[in-house]
This record gives structure tokens, sequence and C-alpha cells, in this order.
């Protein structure tokens, strides 16, 4: 428990400094964007490739259906119950508060968590589930889950947007190891990508509280009702109904703690970038990306802790 809490604490010292260079315009919008791209579009896909190749080619190879089905099943269980509690209330936020139950950060907090959490042999094998179950989530987040929860009338779905860069890396990455064609690529150049693809475990976590810096607050006033609300089922009933899913299963592996971590998480990063495309309030889904990450610092300890203790899982 201690140890999880000291990997939490250090990302959010992390975060903070985030935080202060944009508060302080150290860091601008500018900065900010190119960075995103940055880390979105190069280092995180080179993470990914470097960390697939790498271990699947030492026999680390969990099927990757299991993790992309994985990602549905916690996307569906969270959206059922943002749908059916967003519902029972008058507000006019049902979309936007669906939203932030349904999706996590998925990618950015449980990859630094395991640079900082891990030994290097579990490392390893946290990050190749997380790349796995971030092809399913990807392929829900830009595509199938908003459509279906931002849907308007004649909108048609666009599945081209699910080919990210990292999920083309990981897709790469795989064919390469499967096909053979990893031993025609000398160690001197694949060892550059993984220092560089290393870089995002720093970068993410600064991108994240340079993002939670632009979050306005000024207007929250009669919404924080609703956004502790939101935040109480992504933070606590999801993670609990999992938490007795992988116990009553007898989970008691790095698989099981994976479930559990994922369904842990605050709300993912991007979301307001999404919910901002189809016209909805982005600024109202900030304000829950806000509260649940910083909520998330005592209750992704609690739950991981409760996982180790009852499954009896260690590493």
């Amino acid at each position: 428990m201690l140890e999880i809490s000291l990997a939490v604490i250090k990302l959010t010292i992390i975060t903070i400094l985030g935080y202060y260079f944009y508060k302080k315009n150290i860091v601008d919008q500018k900065v900010l964007d190119f960075l995103i791209l940055f880390v979105v579009n190069f280092t995180i896909p080179f993470l990914a490739f470097s960390h697939i190749v790498g271990s699947l080619q030492r026999d680390i190879q969990p099927q990757p259906f299991i993790f992309i089905l994985l990602s549905f099943v916690i996307f569906g269980v969270s959206f059922i119950l943002g749908y059916i509690f967003s519902f029972k209330r008058s507000h006019e936020f049902k979309k936007e508060f669906t939203s932030i139950v349904s999706f996590q950060n998925c990618g950015y907090l449980p990859l630094s968590m395991a640079a900082f959490l891990f030994p290097a042999n579990v490392r390893e094998k946290f990050i190749i589930y997380t790349f796995l179950y971030i092809v399913g989530f990807d392929i829900i987040f830009w595509s199938v889950g908003t459509y279906f929860i931002f849907k308007k009338k004649g909108e048609q779905l666009k599945l081209k947007s699910i080919f990210t860069p990292p999920i083309i890396a990981t897709l790469s990455a795989i064919l390469f190891v499967y096909a053979g064609i990893v031993k025609f690529i000398p160690q001197v150049l694949l060892e550059p990508i993984k220092m560089i693809g290393d870089t995002s475990f720093v970068l993410s976590m600064l991108i994240l509280g340079c993002w939670l810096a632009r979050i306005d607050t000024t207007s929250l006033g009669k919404r924080l009702p609703i956004v502790l609300e939101a935040s109480a089922l992504k933070l606590i009933v999801i993670p609990l109904i999992f938490l007795i899913s992988v116990i009553k299963f007898d989970i008691s592996s790095l698989f099981g703690l994976f479930v559990i971590m994922q369904a842990a998480m605050p709300s993912a990063v991007s979301l307001p970038i999404i919910v901002n495309l189809h016209k909805a309030d982005s600024e109202f889904v900030s304000q829950g990306v806000l509260f649940t990450h910083i909520l998330s610092i005592l209750t992704i300890p609690l739950w991981v802790g409760l996982y180790l203790k009852f499954s009896h899982f260690s590493f």
C-alpha cells in the first residue's frame, strides 16, 4: 500500500510541476499543443513499438483479443452506469455526464504508474497489456463509443478515425514479431527508438498537469454536485464492481491487477477534445476530468491496495 501511494505521489509531483509551468506561462498553449502532438504522434508510438517488439521476443505473449475484449467490457459497464444515473437527473449534461463516467485515462496514467511502481520484468508485461488494451479503447473512444453517446440525427460513424499512431505502432510491432520481420531490424536502431519512447512517462504527466491548469473552475457553482456524482461513479462504484468480479473469479495475477487499475483510472484527459468536436459542453467535462484526477490520488492506492490484500498477488 505504501509503495502504491508513493508511486502516485511521485506522479502527482510531476503533474503539479506541469500545472505550475502552465499557470506561470513557462509553457504556453502553443508549446502544450506541440507537446501533445509530439507525445501522441511520436514518443508513445515509439514506446509501444519498442516495448512490444522487445517483450514479444522474450515470450511475453498475452492474447491481444483478451485485452481488446476487456476494453469493451469496462466501457460497457461504465457506459450503462453513466447512462442510468444521468437519466435519473433533470440536469442538461446527460451526455457529458455519461462520457465522464465511460472513458478513463487508460494510457498516460497507467504507463507512468508502471514506471514508478513495478520492477523491470513486471513493468514490461504491464506496458504490453496497456498498449493491447489501448487498441480496443481507441476504437471505442475515437469512434464507436463517442458516436453513440453524442450521436446527432444524420451523423455517420467514421471508422477511419480509429487508426491513430499508437494503434498503428502497436499493430505494426505485433506484425513484425509474428512475421519474423523484426530480426532484420538492427539493435542500434531499436535502442534509440526505446530511449525516445521512454520519455513518454515524464512528458505525459507534465502534459496532464498543463491540461488540468487550463480548466476553468469559476463557473463550477451549481455543477459541483453533478461533477461529484460522476466522480463517485467513476472512482468508487466502477472499481468496486470489478474488484468484486476479479476476487470472485480468483484472478490473482498481474492481469487481475491490470483490470483493477484500468477500472480505477480517472476520466480521460483527451475527453474534452472529443466533446468539443461533438459541440457539447467541454467546460463541464473538463471540470469532471479535473475532479476525477484530484480524487484519484486517494482512490487509486485504495483499490490497488484492496486487490493486493484480497487476491494475495504480489510483485
